[in-house]
């Protein structure tokens, strides 16, 4: 195999959100760091015990100038956290919360709690990346002996609020995937990266990924993970 074959045989393209650089866009649907502007109608913000969670981000996922695989269903995206500490192993809107929507036809400005100003809100843009490359870990098949040691000279990883592509890991393979210990058995969607410009960090320079089920039954839950330095 030359490193032409290999990039070729794990490429995948991806779109990298902008954080901020341009002036904020009047549509309220618009993507955007640190901010949720839109919900459904009657739908209450979350709150883990009685303290309202911090708004990570709002996606609109119907301007993406590519389709990623797994959200072709979704119109826009939210994502919290909890307002103490980072996430775990806890469900979706246990401590965090993924909220999904399939149009942006019937959704309604948020009501919005006081919240602690935890991150620093900035609107986004999305640019596509046309080949991201995995971390060595989650390679499927063996290398031959001249690859596997200039990996990573021959394939990049891009770091960054990534949709798609592959996830930039830290420490080791997400556990949920790819060994699917999971009933849901999730597969990777998208990262948020830890950014100075947006004060949000996961522990050490972290990074945060997210999964979405494939089972027939479980395809709608979503998983969540973080690794840090």
């Amino acid at each position: 195999m030359t490193p032409e074959e290999l990039r070729a045989k794990l490429a995948r393209p991806a779109v990298i959100m902008e954080i901020g650089g341009f002036q904020p866009p009047v549509d309220p649907a618009a993507s955007w760091f640190g901010d949720v502007k839109l919900s459904a109608a009657g739908e209450a913000w979350p709150l883990m015990g009685e303290k309202p969670m911090v708004p990570l981000c709002q996606v609109n996922l119907t301007n993406l100038p590519i389709p990623i695989p797994r959200l072709e269903d979704i119109a826009l995206l939210t994502v919290f956290v909890g307002p103490e500490e980072l996430p775990g192993d806890e469900p979706n809107g246990t401590n965090w919360a993924i909220r999904t929507y399939s149009s942006l036809e019937d959704l309604v400005p948020v009501e919005k709690p006081q919240l602690p100003g935890i991150v620093r809100p900035f609107p986004m843009q999305p640019r596509v990346l046309e080949a991201d490359y995995p971390c060595y870990e989650d390679v499927a098949f063996e290398l031959p002996p001249g690859l596997s040691e200039d990996y990573y000279d021959i394939c990049d990883n891009v770091l960054g609020f990534k949709l798609g592509g592959w996830p930039t890991l830290i420490q080791s393979e997400i556990w949920w995937a790819p060994h699917n210990d999971h009933p849901a058995s999730p597969e990777y969607v998208f990262q948020i990266d830890s950014t100075e410009k947006g004060n949000w960090m996961w522990g050490d320079s972290g990074v945060g990924y997210f999964g979405r089920g494939t089972t027939s039954t479980q395809r709608d839950e979503w998983s969540i993970q973080w690794q840090c330095y």
